[in-house]
């Protein structure tokens, strides 16, 4: 815990809290939740709250013992008819027949108790990477807590790229948007705002709330902690799914099916053959004997283990796709999927963008990120100043980060998606951005759905030059030179439909679009979209 500013003081008991929040004021919030925004709550309010509310957590699945996955892997019926099997065997005296099941088992129960053991342990090991720590206002100072120890009523503080620890309604914000692809499925950041939208918004139009488990991409903001742990929208997501009973897979359900055909045609067989035998005059010893070892006979030994070993294939294939699948059953189910229902945007998203075509005066280029190249589509002249001056102005105009050791990036996937593109080819991406260094930012304006940054020029000392991107027809409307074939060129109405036209095309095939643009100037520039 470490103090950073002082502010007043003032709080009141807890209250239970109303699920409208975000139809409601932010001075409404505040009362309800007994607290005042310049001050937070107060030392001796903290641990009545706690107490009520409890840890801000939302818990999963308790952890599994090594002892129940064991035991676990005997709950298939065709492995209890191996085990009367093997009963069977060794009350026969065959124990070569008895060995041979009991390998079986022991290689089909080893095999899945792995699988799922290492399963179960990595997803574990995912929740415990959850030390979440955010900025929170207490007695008139600014705490930086683990987000475990918010309660509601919490005045909490956060930037661009932090994650919001619990659902809050907003106070105050600056050019906020929020990442909640997490949430509700949808891959563009959200604006945020302070205004209440009416009570019954579904929680993608809740414009006025964070909610725990959403980070934002760009802005910051001020809220008031309205909700915590199992309260939260998350939380109850949660809950619906730790409800939901384990059912039987397709796979098992077809191997207990497959498992009683079997009994009950080895038993019709087996006393079929005894009564044969019996009255053709065999002695009934002989008979109950042979009965038997035909029963063991019939069963497959070998059907767990190849049904074992197909699952934990299938398991660690998708692992080696960044997929965690906690039962050998699951990868059976997924793969018998033949519907799927997606979320409101139609789409299945990874939170991921790629630029696919970079479009210049000179032509179009295509980004090829598995040859890790940018190349010219139909009569389009080689990669020149006009791209370079593009991909340069894609990685100054950006609040993403780069790792210079890994070349791991994060932050907005556009942002992220440009500093990808910029590093194609062998470009200097990291040369870039230490040669021209920020000297400021004007944030996302939602308005003129443009952001610029401004920096100096490596070229001539005293030049300083803005980066800017945004809406392509917003920017457009404030070009008056491009670059075309090396050299500066007036952007002419005819260029403009050129363009435009190019646009429209691609944007029929469904890419989105961001225009990229530069201005030079000798001295420090104050509006860059002039």
């Amino acid at each position: 815990m470490r103090r950073v500013e002082p502010a007043e003081a003032g709080s009141r008991d807890g209250v239970s809290l109303p699920a409208d929040m975000h139809a409601r004021s932010p001075e409404d919030v505040l009362a309800l939740t007994g607290t005042a925004q310049t001050a937070g709550l107060g030392a001796g309010e903290i641990d009545v709250r706690q107490a009520r509310y409890g840890k801000n957590q939302v818990a999963g699945r308790k952890s599994v013992s090594a002892l129940r996955i064991l035991v676990r892997q005997f709950a298939s019926p065709v492995v209890a008819l191996l085990a009367a099997a093997m009963g069977l065997s060794a009350s026969l005296g065959d124990w070569a027949e008895t060995v041979a099941i009991a390998s079986v088992l022991m290689i089909n129960t080893l095999i899945g108790f792995i699988a799922e053991f290492r399963a179960v342990r990595s997803m574990e090991a995912l929740r415990r990477l959850d030390t979440l720590v955010t900025r929170v206002r207490r007695d008139g100072y600014i705490l930086v807590l683990p987000a475990e120890d918010l309660v509601p009523g919490d005045i909490i503080s956060l930037e661009a790229g932090d994650q919001v620890p619990a659902d809050a309604r907003l106070l105050t914000v600056s050019k906020l948007s929020v990442d909640e692809s997490a949430l509700t499925g949808e891959s563009v950041p959200v604006g945020k705002a302070l205004a209440a939208v009416t009570d019954d918004a579904a929680i993608h139009e809740r414009t006025s709330m964070l909610f725990k488990g959403t980070s934002l991409t760009n802005g910051s903001a001020e809220a008031v902690v309205t909700a915590t742990g199992r309260s939260t929208e998350l939380g109850r997501i949660a809950l619906l799914v730790e409800a939901g009973e384990d059912s039987a897979s397709p796979l098992e359900e077809r191997l207990a099916v497959l498992t009683r055909q079997l009994i009950w045609l080895t038993l019709g067989v087996t006393v079929l053959i005894g009564l044969l035998g019996l009255w053709s005059g065999q002695p009934w010893r002989q008979m109950v004997e042979a009965a038997i070892a035909l029963a063991v006979a019939a069963i497959p030994e070998g059907l767990p283990i190849v049904g074992t070993l197909a699952l934990a294939r299938g398991m660690l294939r998708m692992a080696h796709s960044n997929a965690v699948v906690r039962t050998l059953g699951a990868v059976e189910t997924l793969g018998t999927a033949s519907v799927i229902m997606t979320d409101k945007t139609g789409t299945l998203t990874e939170n991921r963008m790629t630029v696919s075509f970079l479009l210049t005066v000179d032509g179009l280029y295509e980004v090829d990120h598995g040859q890790g190249r940018i190349t010219p589509c139909k009569d389009a002249p080689a990669p020149g100043t006009a791209l370079d001056h593009a991909l340069r102005v894609g990685l100054l105009c950006s609040n993403a980060t780069l790792d210079e050791i890994s070349g791991n990036t994060t932050g907005d996937p556009l942002e992220v998606a440009l500093l990808e593109a910029g590093r194609l080819d062998g470009r200097d991406c990291i040369g870039h951005l230490g040669r021209h260094p920020r000297i400021r930012e004007f944030a996302f304006d939602p308005g003129l759905r443009m952001m610029a940054t401004i920096h100096r020029d490596d070229d001539a000392e005293s030049r300083v030059f803005a980066a800017v991107k945004g809406a392509p027809e917003a920017v457009l409307d404030h070009v008056t030179s491009v670059i075309s074939a090396g050299e500066e060129q007036p952007f002419t109405p005819a260029l403009r439909q050129k363009i435009e036209t190019e646009m429209a095309a691609l944007a029929a095939e469904g890419y989105r679009m961001i225009a990229l643009a530069e201005r030079y100037a000798d001295s420090d520039i104050s509006d860059p979209y002039a």
